[in-house]
């Protein structure tokens, strides 16, 4: 079995462009895990940045990268998803006790446009928050500022294992 050195080596002999592209952005998203920038491997692979504004936003960013694009070269809208239920469930962990975590329970989502452009920027905000259930709203925006999608999601409340 070939060590992954040599994978890589084997690997960028015979790259594209976008190839190349996109091996770099992998590594880059890897370098981001390592230092703690992001949380998760996906959350470094989107390279997400986010802000909290208290008591009850959050807005994540996105670059927009070949790794995010689907084959018409849109934002995929599957990963418009994750950073939804990613900004939408960030801001419903800041909300609540350190002993909780919250999980989705539920998300619907509504792509009104293209996801083109430099960067992608979603909006969670709070329409409830109970004890148990939590229910968000977020909505992603394109770079030009038009709305692309718009979901609401609800979060339950659980106690984190010890």
């Amino acid at each position: 079995m070939m060590d992954i050195s040599q994978q890589w080596d084997n690997f960028l002999n015979d790259a594209t462009e976008e190839e190349i592209e996109a091996a770099s952005l992998f590594l880059a998203s890897m370098e981001r895990k390592r230092a703690g920038l992001n949380g998760t491997h996906i959350g470094a692979l989107m390279g997400i940045t986010s802000e909290y504004q208290e008591p009850d936003t959050l807005t994540m960013e996105i670059p927009n990268t070949v790794l995010l694009q689907n084959s018409l070269d849109i934002l995929h809208g599957g990963l418009t998803a994750t950073l939804l239920d990613s900004a939408m469930g960030t801001l419903a962990f800041k909300l609540i006790p350190e002993d909780k975590a919250a999980v989705t329970t539920e998300m619907k989502v509504n792509y009104v446009a293209k996801g083109v452009g430099k960067h992608f920027k979603c909006v969670a905000s709070v329409i409830h928050k109970g004890s148990k259930l939590i229910v968000m709203e977020g909505k992603v925006y394109r770079s030009d500022g038009a709305l692309i999608a718009h979901a609401t999601g609800s979060f339950f409340v659980i106690s984190k294992r010890s």
